[in-house]
């Protein structure tokens, strides 16, 4: 009997013991079932988005820059690369330039080798012409010279054999725009109604929109003596030097021609001035 009530106590205190306090029981089994996950808050989260745009916009304007600057220098090679092209064609042509020998060199040589020449009087039909079409870039001068040599040809002119007059001028391609022209003929055996601008051009280059010429027959100074006409006598005649200017497309529309410039001197000047008299 006492083991059996002192059992009966025991289970009851132990069921006074778990029950004494169940309000603090619930109230821990709530908090443990209620309470809310820790996270990011309104805030956090438009800020975390405003910086990633930020980032986004940073990386782009920076890609744009990069691939921007990558276009702009392929087109200015691009550029340089036809100016370039057309330049050294015009300074071959104008260093292959042609000139008879004067009378005085005729006779020298006849005597001596009996030489014939094919024009007896200095200059003639195979001197320089330069015509004066305004300056800067919107020059369109137009220079014409006797020239040996396949410099401003087409490929396999069967004019690049002998003797032939080329003019270069800027014109319209009526394709791209503007671009240089080549006209090319014999400057000898050609009839009386021969026009040469009856002669389909040679476009060199799409990227040339202006021309500009200068040209010198005499330095003052240890400077050319430059000049923008080649008139009178000197139109049998070469000059001794000429400045080309050649003004490229714009890369923008906003912003100046490419400029490309070269002095050019021409060796055989010289002997095109020899038979004619000096002024006093």
């Amino acid at each position: 009997m006492n083991s059996q009530r002192q059992t009966t106590i025991t289970r009851s205190q132990r069921s006074e013991v778990r029950c004494q306090n169940p309000s603090s029981v619930i109230c821990h089994l709530s908090s443990a079932v209620w309470r809310p996950a820790s996270g990011f808050t309104l805030i956090e989260l438009l800020v975390a988005v405003a910086l990633l745009g930020m980032a986004m916009a940073m990386t782009f304007t920076t890609f744009y820059s990069v691939a921007k600057a990558w276009q702009r220098g392929t087109a200015m090679a691009d550029d340089l690369d036809h100016g370039e092209y057309v330049m050294q064609q015009i300074v071959c042509g104008l260093r292959s330039s042609f000139s008879p020998p004067s009378a005085k060199q005729v006779s020298t040589n006849a005597t001596s080798t009996n030489a014939v020449s094919a024009t007896p009087t200095s200059g003639g039909g195979y001197g320089f012409v330069l015509e004066d079409n305004g300056n800067g870039v919107g020059a369109r001068d137009i220079i014409s010279w006797v020239k040996t040599g396949t410099a401003l040809l087409r490929l396999n002119d069967p004019l690049y054999k002998g003797l032939h007059r080329v003019r270069l001028s800027v014109e319209d391609d009526g394709d791209e725009g503007l671009a240089v022209a080549v006209r090319a003929w014999r400057p000898y055996a050609n009839s009386i109604t021969f026009d040469p601008m009856a002669i389909d051009p040679h476009f060199v280059s799409g990227k040339v929109v202006g021309l500009n010429c200068r040209v010198a027959k005499e330095i003052k100074g240890d400077k050319w003596d430059w000049m923008e006409t080649w008139e009178d006598e000197a139109t049998n005649c070469l000059p001794l030097a000429v400045e080309v200017t050649l003004y490229l497309e714009p890369l923008d529309r906003n912003e100046p021609p490419v400029e490309i410039r070269r002095t050019i001197e021409i060796p055989v000047a010289p002997l095109s001035w020899s038979g004619v008299p000096k002024k006093p």
